[in-house]
């Protein structure tokens, strides 16, 4: 017993050393447009490309970078490069295949979003991507040791990407989820059979799995009323019940007399995940959140925890993305 405790606080341990890069306020951003989730993609053989060209959300320039390159520097931007091989392989692969269902996408629009450009390197958009320069600037005096992590890792992979019945899957992922990740259908509405609730214990290790926020009842108010609610009354009535799926992530909130969805109240609460509770606090309501992003897909903290529970890549994307096949690239 008193080894077994020992070797639960290393691996614990492990895992608060190695955190997972959350960008933006949506951890790792997958805020996927409607679009992405509706527009079928059909099967086809995806064939090796040598470019992708990105637009940078921040100044509409749009780059053509080498795919080697690009996917290096998504793993880059989306995931720390102190987490595990395994795990690192894992989000190249996701990267890799999100990228490809964005630009077949775009290329049925015939490229009229994003500037003409195949991708953004927004993640609350698409996902993360920083360029060698932006890498250098991040890590300093471990870039020379990131970087070769890295590469390595995208270098085992390239060219691997996930499917399901001979389609590019939509391969979403998020930082850390709430204990079970979230699926399609309740995140967007739609039915993906592959983005499907799973368990991710690991996730609860997290160092961030919890975070509180406290607002008193005019700032409550005042967010509620971005959300199109004007709140009346005493703020003990202002807080309705919360609906929520099977796996605990929160579809809708009752303010004063009327639903608001999750997905508004937590861009106007500015809240890390949709698993969330609401409580009352003398005249203050503490909003308590379990993990970080969307919870649709694979999680990262997950992956990488995983990755140290002795599962490879491919476990990590079978687990996470269920019922799909790893396929590889024509040349």
């Amino acid at each position: 017993m008193r080894t077994n405790l020992i070797i639960c606080l290393i691996i614990a341990l492990s895992l608060v050393l190695c955190p997972v890069t959350a960008l933006g306020e949506h951890g790792s951003g997958k805020e996927t447009p409607k679009q992405t989730v509706s527009e079928a993609t059909q099967a086809k053989t995806v064939k090796a490309e040598k470019y992708i060209s990105v637009m940078s959300a921040s100044t509409g320039n749009t780059e053509k970078v080498k795919l080697r390159e690009y996917v290096i520097g998504s793993v880059a931007a989306e995931m720390s490069p102190l987490c595990h091989t395994q795990a690192l392989m894992a989000q190249a692969v996701a990267s890799y295949t999100y990228a490809i269902k964005i630009k077949e996408q775009n290329e049925k629009r015939e490229n009229k979003a994003y500037g003409g450009a195949d991708i953004t390197d927004s993640p609350d958009i698409h996902q993360g991507y920083i360029n060698e320069k932006q890498r250098k600037e991040k890590w300093k005096d471990n870039f020379e040791a990131y970087e070769k992590k890295i590469e390595d890792a995208v270098d085992s992979v390239l060219g691997s990407y996930i499917t399901y019945n001979g389609e590019t899957a939509l391969a979403v992922y998020h930082s850390v989820s709430a204990g079970k990740t979230q699926s399609a259908e309740t995140l967007w509405g739609e039915k993906i059979p592959y983005l499907i609730s799973v368990e991710s214990p690991g996730d609860k290790l997290a160092p961030d799995y919890i975070s509180t926020k406290k607002l008193d009842a005019d700032e409550f108010s005042a967010l509620a009323k971005k959300c199109g609610v004007k709140l009346k009354g005493e703020s003990k009535d202002w807080v309705g019940e919360l609906t929520k799926d099977e796996s605990g992530y929160v579809i809708s909130v009752r303010l004063g007399s009327q639903e608001v969805s999750a997905a508004k109240f937590r861009e106007e609460f500015e809240l890390r995940s949709l698993s969330f509770d609401i409580e009352k606090d003398g005249e203050s309501f503490v909003i308590t959140c379990r993990g970080y992003g969307h919870g649709a897909g694979m999680s990262q903290y997950g992956a990488d925890y995983m990755a140290r529970q002795g599962s490879s890549w491919r476990e990590i994307l079978k687990h996470y993305y269920p019922g799909t096949e790893i396929s590889t690239v024509a040349e």
